[in-house]
């Protein structure tokens, strides 16, 4: 069973449309130029439809016909875990560390790629991908207001951090799934692709209830946590990208719209003129095993 929910009601009243390469970098410029101290990591996504739910939600959803709640996806990981440590005898290896390896070789988790780069998000957006091209695409923009994920004693034990919250009151106090607390990682060079990619995660809790729900802003409709679990698998509060100030209670998230005709000169200005393409991001060997894949006749074929 696949669960699609066009998750365009959550982002329309805050995107801002790009029709072109010119005024996809003026987005770009404009954004880190108003908020010349904040930080960024940017996720591109080639249907502007596709809501924003981590490998591991998704896979359970298809499972068992709905997106999990924390709790959840918590015991899907301690099972993940307890598979991985016992059975595959993976067991010196800390949970955060596990789970990105995890993500590299396609096991679902709950982590969520992003880039440090908006070009890189940008070529992820309008790549090639043959049931997409014809959409819209998607950037979604998170700011990076809180303390980075450090691997300290608190982020680097067997036993994830958030295993410890056992209820949602517990995760509410640490503001983990309000959409306040959002955690950026940079792992470690574990592998060329987070190198290529200028690669990160992000770390949030699945939307949880709060007393207020999760307000959006006075044009668009308050959304109950279970409401938002069906289009992300993190809680969002969006701003405006040309409200000149970021928020000072939350880390904002911005959304750009790339239009389905700008895709095409978008990827050409890229590849041609930057070089990110799908051997420069996919840097490894098993990128070349997906890239024939996808393209047979295109990598043995032609030259």
């Amino acid at each position: 069973m696949t669960l699609h929910v066009d998750a365009t009601a959550l982002f329309a009243p805050w995107e801002l449309h790009i029709g072109s390469w010119v005024e996809l970098q003026a987005a770009i410029n404009e954004l880190t130029g108003m908020y010349a101290s904040d930080a960024f990591v940017w996720r591109g996504q080639s249907d502007a439809s596709w809501g924003l739910h981590s490998s591991l939600s998704r896979t359970i959803a298809t499972s068992v016909g709905r997106f999990p709640t924390e709790a959840e996806l918590v015991a899907a990981e301690k099972r993940l875990l307890r598979r991985a440590r016992i059975d595959w005898r993976l067991d010196g290896i800390p949970a955060l560390q596990l789970f990105a390896q995890m993500q590299h070789v396609g096991v679902p988790t709950r982590l969520l790629d992003v880039s440090f780069n908006p070009l890189i998000a940008a070529w992820f957006a309008v790549a090639r991908d043959g049931k997409t091209d014809d959409q819209d695409a998607r950037l979604l923009v998170f700011s990076d207001k809180n303390r980075p994920v450090q691997l300290n004693s608190q982020w680097n034990a067997n036993r994830p951090r958030w295993h410890f919250l056992d209820s949602d009151h517990a995760r509410r106090y640490v503001n983990w799934g309000t959409g306040l607390g959002r955690k950026i990682w940079r792992p470690p060079a574990l592998h060329g692709r987070i190198s290529a990619q200028n690669a990160a995660f992000l770390l949030d809790g699945v939307p949880i209830d709060s007393p207020d729900g999760y307000s959006l802003g006075r044009d668009t409709r308050s959304w109950t946590a279970a409401q938002l679990r069906e289009v992300t698998s993190i809680p969002m509060r969006f701003a405006h990208a040309r409200e000149g100030r970021l928020p000072t209670e939350n880390a904002p998230v911005f959304t750009y719209r790339i239009a389905r005709s700008a895709k095409d000169e978008i990827r050409d200005q890229l590849e041609r003129r930057f070089g990110y393409r799908f051997a420069t991001v996919y840097a490894d060997i098993e990128g070349l095993a997906e890239y024939v894949r996808r393209w047979p006749a295109e990598a043995l074929l032609s030259d």
